[in-house]
C-alpha cells in the first residue's frame, strides 16, 4: 500500500512523520511526502490508496480532495494547525461539501472533534492527536526549583518582518485590506508594531537580568531580529523542541507555543495586556486577544510591566504551581491530545491495507514530476522556505531531526 502525505508548512507538520514513515514501512507500507505545488503530478506518479491533506482550503487542498475523490482514492484529513475551537473557526476548517468527500478527519482532540460530532460525522473522525505533541516529545530534562534565567520569546510579526513580504509595498497591503473590507487585517498589522513596541519597553527593564532567546517564526526572517536585537541570542534552529531545552519561561501572546511549553512543564507569561490592541481586534472573540478559548488564555497575563516584573523574580516551581493551580497543564492536553498517535495512526493504516487492492507506480509521469519541480524552483518561488523537498538533503535531514 502506498500513502501520499501532503505537507503544507515543513517546520510545522514534519514532527514524529519519520517515525510514522519507519513503522509503516515494517508492514510494507509506503509513505510519500510531498508539498502542495506538486501535488497533481505527485499522486498521478504514485498512483496512491491514500492521500492525506493538512487543510481543506480553496486555495490549497479543496483541489486535491476533488481530484482524488474522482479517482477513488481515501483521503484523510489531519489539520496543520489547530487550538483555535470556536464554531466559526471550525466552519471554516471544516468546509461541509469537502468533509463528505473525506474518509476520515484525524482530530487533534475532543474538542477539535465535537464541531463534526454536532455536524452528523462521528463516524469519519478519529481522535488521533498531533505527532508533534507524542508524549515522546515532553521529557522532563530540567529541575524546576531554580530562578528564571532564561526568557524564551517566539515571535509574532508576518508582514513587517516577513521574508519576501517585508519588501513589498506595504501601503499597497493596506490598501487591499482596505477596499475588501478587511479592517481587521489592518488591526493586526498594527498589532505587529505594537509587538515590537512592547518587547523594547519589556526588555528596557529586565534585560539586565535574563538572557533573552528569540525564536523567530519560519516565515519570517531572521537577519531582521539580527539587526534589530544584536544584544540578545536568536536561536538558528526551526526545532521547537530543542528551543524549549534551553529556557526557563516563554513569554509570548497567543501563539500555540504555549501548548508546546506547558507541555514541557515551562511556564507561560502572556503580555497580551501589555498591549495597545486595535479595536477591530478586540472584536476577534475566535482567535483575538480577548477570545475566550484558544492557547493564549492559558498563561499568566499580567497588567503592567512592574507585575511582569514581580512574576520574574519567582523562580519556576512557583510559576508552574499558579499554572497547574489556573488549570492550564490539563486545558492543554485538552486543545492538542498527547497519547499514542503513532500507534493509532499505525493502526489505521494498517486497517487501510488489509482493505485496498495492491497498486503500481506509474512511471509515465515521472518526467512530468519533474518538470512540474523545476519550474517551482525556477518561477514560483514564494513561500520557498517552508515547502519541503524528499530530494532534498537538507530537508531530510530536517525530517529526521524531528523523529519523536
Amino acid at each position: 500500500m502506498r500513502i501520499v502525505w501532503i505537507i503544507d508548512n515543513k517546520f510545522r507538520e514534519l514532527y514524529g512523520l519519520y517515525d510514522l514513515r519507519k513503522k509503516l514501512l515494517e508492514h510494507k507500507i509506503k509513505l510519500y511526502f510531498f508539498h502542495i505545488p506538486v501535488w497533481k503530478t505527485a499522486i498521478d506518479l504514485v498512483n496512491p490508496n491514500i492521500v492525506v491533506v493538512p487543510n481543506l482550503a480553496k486555495s490549497s487542498c479543496a483541489p486535491i480532495v476533488n481530484y482524488a475523490s474522482k479517482k477513488n482514492i481515501n483521503i484523510l484529513m489531519h489539520s496543520s494547525e489547530g487550538l483555535f475551537y470556536a464554531d466559526k473557526v471550525q466552519k471554516d476548517k471544516y468546509p461541509i461539501y469537502l468533509i463528505k468527500k473525506v474518509s476520515k478527519i484525524l482530530a487533534w482532540s475532543k474538542l477539535d472533534a465535537k464541531f463534526l460530532i454536532k455536524k452528523g460525522f462521528k463516524k469519519k473522525v478519529i481522535i488521533s492527536g498531533n505527532l508533534k505533541f507524542s508524549k515522546k516529545n515532553f521529557i522532563k530534562t530540567k529541575k524546576n526549583n531554580r530562578k528564571v534565567k532564561v526568557i524564551g520569546i517566539p515571535t509574532h510579526s508576518r508582514i513587517i518582518s516577513g521574508t519576501g513580504i517585508s519588501k513589498e509595498n506595504i501601503p499597497l497591503r493596506i490598501r487591499q485590506y482596505m477596499e475588501n473590507n478587511e479592517v481587521e487585517r489592518i488591526g493586526y498589522l498594527k498589532f505587529e508594531i505594537e509587538y515590537i513596541q512592547t518587547l523594547l519597553k519589556i526588555f528596557k527593564k529586565i534585560n539586565k537580568n535574563f538572557q533573552i532567546v528569540i525564536k523567530v517564526s519560519p516565515f519570517e526572517d531572521k537577519k531582521i531580529y539580527e539587526e534589530t536585537f544584536p544584544e540578545f541570542k536568536i536561536y538558528k534552529g526551526e526545532n521547537m523542541r530543542d528551543f524549549l531545552k534551553d529556557i526557563d519561561l516563554v513569554l509570548n501572546v497567543f501563539s500555540s507555543t504555549t501548548i508546546d511549553a506547558l507541555k514541557y512543564n515551562i511556564p507561560v507569561i502572556s503580555i497580551t495586556k501589555l498591549i495597545n490592541w486595535d479595536e477591530t481586534v478586540k472584536k476577534d472573540k475566535n482567535r483575538g486577544p480577548l477570545g475566550k478559548n484558544g492557547p493564549g488564555t492559558l498563561s499568566i497575563q499580567p497588567k503592567n510591566i512592574a507585575e511582569l516584573k514581580k512574576y520574574l523574580k519567582k523562580n519556576k516551581e512557583e510559576l508552574i504551581n499558579i499554572c497547574k493551580k489556573k488549570n492550564f497543564l490539563k486545558k492543554a492536553d485538552n486543545l492538542a491530545y498527547s497519547g499514542g498517535t503513532l500507534k493509532i495512526l499505525t493502526n489505521l493504516f494498517l486497517d487501510y491495507q488489509k482493505k485496498v487492492s495492491p497498486k503500481f507506480f506509474n512511471y509515465f509521469f515521472l518526467f512530468k514530476y519533474i518538470a512540474v519541480t523545476i519550474r517551482q524552483i525556477l518561477f514560483r518561488r514564494k513561500r520557498r522556505k517552508q515547502l519541503y523537498n524528499f530530494w532534498d538533503a537538507q530537508d531530510r535531514k530536517l525530517l529526521k531531526s524531528f523523529k519523536l
